[in-house]
């Protein structure tokens, strides 16, 4: 099987597809699916509460996906729209380690949530850097003859 740029953008955007289902569906069960996956019924508010508290971030970072795969696929790679969707989905994944940070004060393993969260949204900040400066080099290349 020959690998493809248009198969791999296919694959990346079926995953979002799928993340978005399995975090609406998680949303809606929320209640009872930690009630049935704790066993602890005093806990499960505290997983309930993350649960909401950290969907919209997860949501956003899943719509900014979408909205970068879409202008990847029609070849427009390095523009300040995909800058934006980078600087959105690092500033949710800090929203959401900051949710989990300070759940980890009730159940202490959410605070590695907490630090993965937080270091996905560093390694986004830096690939948004990257991703600047290759939009400032391109329009810098499109007004020189």
């Amino acid at each position: 099987m020959n690998w493809t740029m248009d198969k791999s953008l296919k694959l990346s955007r079926v995953c979002v597809a799928v993340f978005s289902v399995l975090l609406a569906a998680l949303c809606i069960s929320g209640p009872w699916f930690w009630k049935a996956v704790l066993h602890r019924e005093n806990i499960a508010w505290l997983y309930l509460a993350v649960t909401y508290s950290s969907a919209v971030p997860a949501a956003l970072v899943l719509l900014c996906l979408h909205r970068l795969l879409k202008n990847i696929s029609q070849e427009d790679v390095f523009c300040e729209e995909n800058v934006r969707h980078l600087r959105t989905m690092s500033w949710c994944c800090i929203a959401a380690g900051l949710v989990y940070f300070a759940a980890g004060w009730f159940d202490w393993y959410l605070f590695v949530f907490a630090a993965a969260a937080a270091f996905v949204g560093l390694r986004l900040r830096v690939v948004k850097n990257v991703f600047a400066q290759a939009v400032a080099i391109k329009a810098e290349n499109d007004y020189t003859i």
